[in-house]
Order: C-alpha cells, then sequence, then structure tokens
C-alpha cells in the first residue's frame, strides 16, 4: 500500500495490531467518565480507519460485534449502536478508494458525516420511538466535529507502525 501523502510505500499491517487497536478504542469507550458530548467515539474513529485503510481485516460483522458491545455497555436499545456501527463500516468500505486518495485534512472533511451520522443516530432512534427529542443529546454533532478534528491524529499513530524501515540502509532512497 502507498501513502499518497508522500509517496512513502507502507509495510503491510499486523493484523494483532488492527484488533490491538480497536480492543485500546473499546477500552477508551468504556472508561467511566461521562456522557459529555465533547468526549469523541474512540471506536468510530478506529473502526473507520481500518474499514478504509484495510477492510479485508475489518468488515461489517466486527463492527457489529462492538456495537453489540458498545450497547451492553451503555444499557441502550440492543442494536442502536451495532447498526450504526455497521452503517459506518459499509459506507467507509464503500467509500475507500474515494478517500484514501485525499489528503488527511480532506479526509476529515468527507469523513465528517460519516460521524455525524453515528453520533445522531441514536438520538433520531430515541425521538422516532419515544415521540420526544432529547435536545442536550444533539451535543452529538459536536461530538462528530471533533472526532473528524481527530482524524489527522489517528491516521498519524494507526499508520506509523507501516512506516517503519524494515532495515536502516542510508544508501537506498527507499
Amino acid at each position: 500500500m502507498i501513502d499518497f501523502q508522500s509517496g512513502y510505500i507502507l509495510r503491510p499491517v499486523n493484523p494483532l495490531f488492527i484488533y490491538f487497536s480497536l480492543l485500546g478504542a473499546l477500552l477508551l469507550n468504556l472508561l467511566p467518565i461521562g456522557n459529555y458530548g465533547w468526549i469523541p467515539d474512540w471506536l468510530i474513529i478506529c473502526i473507520v480507519f481500518w474499514n478504509i485503510h484495510q477492510h479485508r481485516f475489518v468488515g461489517v460483522i466486527i463492527a457489529f460485534t462492538l456495537g453489540l458491545l458498545m450497547d451492553v455497555h451503555n444499557s441502550d436499545l440492543l442494536g442502536l449502536h451495532a447498526f450504526s456501527y455497521s452503517l459506518v463500516a459499509y459506507l467507509a468500505i464503500s467509500w475507500h478508494r474515494r478517500i484514501i486518495a485525499l489528503n488527511v485534512f480532506t479526509q476529515a472533511l468527507h469523513l465528517l458525516p460519516i460521524f455525524l451520522l453515528v453520533s445522531l443516530f441514536p438520538v433520531l432512534t430515541h425521538w422516532i420511538l419515544s415521540g420526544e427529542i432529547y435536545w442536550w443529546a444533539l451535543t452529538g454533532s459536536v461530538q462528530a466535529v471533533i472526532e473528524a478534528l481527530l482524524w489527522p491524529l489517528a491516521t498519524r499513530i494507526l499508520l506509523a507502525p507501516q512506516r517503519r524501515p524494515i532495515d536502516v540502509d542510508h544508501n537506498r532512497p527507499i
């Protein structure tokens, strides 16, 4: 795989690193910080990243399973996060060729609607099912903007192991 921003040929990704990063993002989501609008959904950032860059290892089924775990953790409607995570995984896989060719900041702008979808989907579902809208829950749009702003940092961190040279040779340009 080629990093289009730098032209650097990336090393193959280790599947253990992918699953370890997903586990780390899940554990960050499980921290008892509170349900504030400014705390990003770390798991969706990681799911979208790996669905764009390595969609053969992380797919809709893994996103659905992680969404079920988040539903159980939040004591929310069973399948609410699971459906939104799997829908976002599907969109990320279908847009991956389009997004991968852009620079990182333009990628963040293109991924903002995906992050908005996953943060506002529970609010819309509760509104449809109960007839009441929780206006404070619309701060999920702030959460989506923060997730889009964190996208360049997430790209830098999650692609770092692939940018390492196998053996350092100062006379070789690649």
